[in-house]
C-alpha cells in the first residue's frame, strides 16, 4: 500500500507540473519553453562557462589573476500555486561551503515534496509537503559547483595533478562562490521572461549566509567589482548584471542603478541559521557557552562527564581554541548533536544522508523535480567525458576513510565534516539506487551525487589566494561590513534556534556589535509585536557616516524570530512555524499578501 500511495503522488505531482503540456512537449531545462503563459517544473544544469577575474589590493603588481573552471550548477524549479507570473522567485541553496542544496532545503519542507520527517532519520519516502513555498511564489532550488548534482569540466580530467589543481581559489573563494549564483540566477531569468523583473527573495541556510551576503553586495555595488574599488575583479560578471537591469530598469540603460533602485527586485533575503561576521561570532559563542553555567555545562552535568574549558589547555593544543574545544567535546566525551544538541550525535548529519541516499534513485528524483530525469541529457555519462568531482579516490573509499580518522583535531569546521565525510564515503565508495544503470558507469573521480564535497570545502580554507594574504576567506572581518551594508537596503529576516550551537544564534547580536567602525550598538529585542507568535528582532543602531555612500542611515531592523524547539536545521524541526513567520513578514515589508 505504501508503495502504491508513493507511485499515486509522484502521477499526480506529475500531473500538476504538466497541466500545460503534452507528452511530446515536455519542457526541459536546458531549453526551457517560453511560448506558454504558464511556467511548468524543471530540472537540471546552466552551464556557467569559465571566468577570468582577478583579486588586488588597489595595484596592478599586487594582482592575483585565475582563471575558473566551466561547471555545470544543478537547478530545480518549481512555480507558484497560484499567478505565477506574478509572484516573487525565491531562490534557495544550502551552505557547507559546497553542501548540497537537493539534500537539505530542497528536501525538507521548501519545495512541493519533502521528505518524510515523521520519523527521526528523515523516513523512506517523499510526501506532498503540506507547507511548500509554493504558497508564496516561484521556487529556484540550487547546488553549488561540485556539490549535489553539480559538476564541474575540465580537459584530461583522468590526470590526478591536473584535477588536484582546480581545487583551489580559481574555483573555491568566498566571491567566486557568490558570482556562481548570480550567474546562474541572472541566466535563469534570462530564460524566463515571464518572472525576469519580479521580486527576488534570496534564501540561505549556515555558510549560505555569506554566499547570500556577497551576491547583495555585488548586485547592489555592482560596478566596484570591475573599477578596482573591490578586492575581486570580474568584469564578465559586471557585464552580465548591467544587461540585467538594462531590461529590468530600462530608464538606466548603459547607467550605474542606484542601490536603491536596485532592491525593488533584489528586496529580501531569509537567513537560516546563518554565519554572517563568522569569526565574531566564533568568539562570542566561545566565550557564552565556555561560562559556567552555560548550556555545555548542563549538558556535561546530564551525561555525567567533565567539560574542560579551552583556557585551562596548554596553548600548543588546537582544544585551546574555544569552539574547537566545544566541539570535541560535543563529538566526542557527550555525544549529543552540536547542530541540535538535544539530540544524539550524527542526528542531523543523518537526515541529509537519508536525503542523499534516496535522491540517487531515478524514481525518487523524478517525483522531487517533477520532471522525467531520464531526459536530462547532462546527467548521462556519455555527456560527462570532461566531468569530475573529486580530486583524492582514496579519500572517498569508506574502509581507507575509517582507518584515517583520529581523535585530533584540526579546526572547528573540518571537526564537524567529518562525520558526514565518513558518511559520504560509505555512499560514494558504490553509490546506491540506479543512477548507474540509467544513465551510464561514471569515471573514479565523479560521482552523480555528493551531499558535502570535503575536496571543494578544504579548497575553502587552504588555497592561493589566501596563503598570497587576500580576505577571500568566510572568516574574513569584510563578510561581517558587507552583511551590514546590505541591511541598510535590504529586508533580512534570520532564525533563532535555541538548540543550535554550531551557529549559536544568541552571538549573533554581539557579533555584530563588534564591527565598532559601523555600529553604535546592536540589540536583541526578544519581546513580541503586533500580535506576533514569535516574537524576536535585533536592532542596529549605525554610526554617522558609517557608510559615506549612503545618507541618512541610523536605524535598520532585522526580524529574529525565535524557535524553541529548533536545531541549526530549522525548516526540518519547526517546518510550519517557519513558513508562517515568513509568510507574515513579507507581507509586513511590502510584498503584501502573496499566499
Amino acid at each position: 500500500m505504501k508503495r502504491f500511495l508513493a507511485v499515486s503522488v509522484a502521477l499526480l505531482f506529475f500531473m500538476y507540473c504538466q497541466s500545460e503540456f503534452p507528452q511530446s512537449e515536455y519542457p526541459q531545462s536546458e531549453s526551457p519553453q517560453q511560448e506558454s503563459q504558464s511556467l511548468p517544473c524543471e530540472a537540471g544544469f546552466i552551464t556557467v562557462e569559465p571566468v577570468d577575474f582577478y583579486f588586488h589590493y588597489q595595484s596592478y603588481f599586487s594582482r592575483l589573476a585565475l582563471r575558473s573552471s566551466a561547471a555545470r550548477i544543478w537547478y530545480s524549479f518549481h512555480p507558484a500555486d497560484q499567478d505565477c507570473e506574478e509572484k516573487p522567485l525565491f531562490i534557495f541553496f544550502n551552505g557547507g561551503p559546497c553542501g548540497a542544496t537537493s539534500s537539505g532545503l530542497w528536501s525538507f519542507n521548501t519545495s512541493k515534496m519533502t521528505l518524510d520527517t515523521s520519523l527521526e532519520n528523515g523516513g523512506d519516502e517523499f510526501i506532498p509537503n503540506p507547507v511548500s513555498w509554493t504558497r508564496l511564489g516561484n521556487l529556484l532550488h540550487v547546488d553549488s559547483r561540485q556539490a549535489g548534482f553539480s559538476y564541474n569540466l575540465m580537459n584530461s580530467p583522468q590526470d590526478w595533478e591536473e584535477r588536484f589543481k582546480e581545487f583551489n581559489a580559481q574555483n573555491f573563494n568566498i566571491y567566486i562562490d557568490g558570482a556562481d549564483f548570480i550567474r546562474v540566477l541572472l541566466k535563469f531569468l534570462s530564460d524566463h521572461p515571464e518572472i525576469q523583473k519580479n521580486p527576488v527573495i534570496i534564501t540561505g541556510e549556515s555558510y549560505g549566509g555569506i554566499r547570500s551576503n556577497v551576491m547583495l553586495h555585488i548586485l547592489l555595488n555592482y560596478k566596484d567589482y570591475a573599477n578596482g574599488k573591490e578586492i575581486y575583479q570580474d568584469y564578465d560578471l559586471v557585464d552580465k548584471i548591467q544587461a540585467h537591469y538594462d531590461t529590468v530598469f530600462p530608464e538606466y540603460t548603459n547607467q550605474t542603478v542606484p542601490p536603491e533602485v536596485i532592491t525593488t527586485q533584489f528586496s529580501h533575503q531569509i537567513l537560516i541559521q546563518p554565519a554572517v561576521s563568522y569569526s565574531n561570532q566564533h568568539l562570542v559563542t566561545g566565550e557564552i557557552l565556555e561560562q559556567e553555567g552555560s548550556i555545555i555545562y548542563q549538558i556535561a552535568e546530564e551525561e555525567g562527564v567533565e567539560f574542560i574549558p579551552s583556557w585551562q589547555r596548554p596553548s600548543s593544543d588546537p582544544l585551546s581554541d574555544p569552539m574547537n574545544n566545544i566541539s570535541d567535546f560535543m563529538h566526542n566525551v557527550a555525544e549529543r548533536d552540536i547542530y541540535n544538541y538535544v539530540k544524539p550525535e550524527d542526528w542531523f548529519w543523518d537526515f541529509f544522508y537519508n536525503a542523499a541516499t534516496l535522491l540517487r534513485t531515478t524514481e525518487n528524483l523524478s517525483i522531487v523535480t517533477g520532471v522525467d530525469v531520464t531526459s536530462i541529457a547532462s546527467l548521462y555519462a556519455s555527456a560527462r567525458v570532461n566531468a569530475y568531482r573529486i580530486y583524492n579516490e582514496s579519500s572517498y573509499d569508506a574502509e581507507n576513510t575509517v582507518n584515517q580518522e583520529t581523535n585530533k583535531v584540526v579546526s572547528f569546521e573540518e571537526l564537524l565534516f567529518r562525520t558526514m565525510a565518513r558518511k559520504e564515503a560509505k555512499l560514494s565508495a558504490v553509490e546506491p539506487g540506479d543512477m548507474s544503470e540509467v544513465f551510464g558507469l561514471l569515471q573514479p573521480w565523479d560521482r552523480y551525487f555528493i551531499s558535502l564535497n570535503y575536496d571543494a570545502n578544504s579548497a575553502f580554507h587552504r588555497n592561493i589566494a589566501l596563503h598570497r594574504g587576500y580576505d577571500v576567506n568566510f572568516y574574513a572581518q569584510i563578510c561581517g561590513s558587507m552583511f551590514l551594508k546590505n541591511v541598510a537596503y535590504v529586508n533580512t529576516f534570520i532564525t533563532d534556534a535555541s538548540y543550535d550551537i554550531v551557529v549559536y544564534s544568541k552571538a549573533i547580536p554581539g557579533s555584530l556589535a563588534l564591527h565598532t567602525d559601523i555600529l553604535e550598538s546592536s540589540i536583541h529585542d526578544i519581546e513580541p509585536q503586533g500580535g506576533e507568535k514569535r516574537g524576536g528582532r535585533i536592532i542596529l543602531k549605525y554610526l554617522p557616516d558609517a557608510f559615506p555612500d549612503i545618507s541618512g542611515l541610523n536605524t535598520r531592523t532585522i526580524r529574529f524570530p525565535l524557535y524553541a524547539t529548533s536545531g541549526h536545521a530549522v525548516s526540518i524541526t519547526q517546518p510550519a512555524e517557519l513558513f508562517s513567520d515568513v509568510s507574515d513578514w513579507l507581507a509586513d515589508t511590502g510584498l503584501g499578501d502573496i499566499q
